[in-house]
């Protein structure tokens, strides 16, 4: 045969065989991206759930906190209004009646 034939045979060989291995790479590289979808679809999921779960036992405690705040805080506006009070009878207060 003609050794431009030849070559050309051994030169579609090497391209199927090339053309091969880059399919392989990329059903490869395909699954990988199947895997980490999945994964990062369980990640977002797992911290979904955790922080639910954490926000459902600690709403209590969170609510006793928010109620102690709202109670110091009635304390201190009562305090401030005695403070006024007592400044207004400082101010009206004459010596010798």
């Amino acid at each position: 045969m003609d050794p431009e034939i030849e070559e050309l045979k051994e030169l579609v060989r090497q391209n199927i065989t090339l053309s091969q291995e880059t399919n392989n790479i990329v059903h490869g590289m395909r699954n990988a991206a199947r895997w980490s979808h999945l994964f990062r679809t369980v990640w977002i999921v797992a911290i979904l759930v955790v922080s639910g779960a954490a926000y459902l036992y600690f709403a209590p405690y969170l609510n006793q906190i928010i109620d102690l705040y709202n109670q110091a805080r009635g304390t201190l506006e009562q305090l401030h209004a005695l403070g006024g009070q007592a400044s207004n009878a400082v101010q009206n207060f004459t010596p010798g009646q």
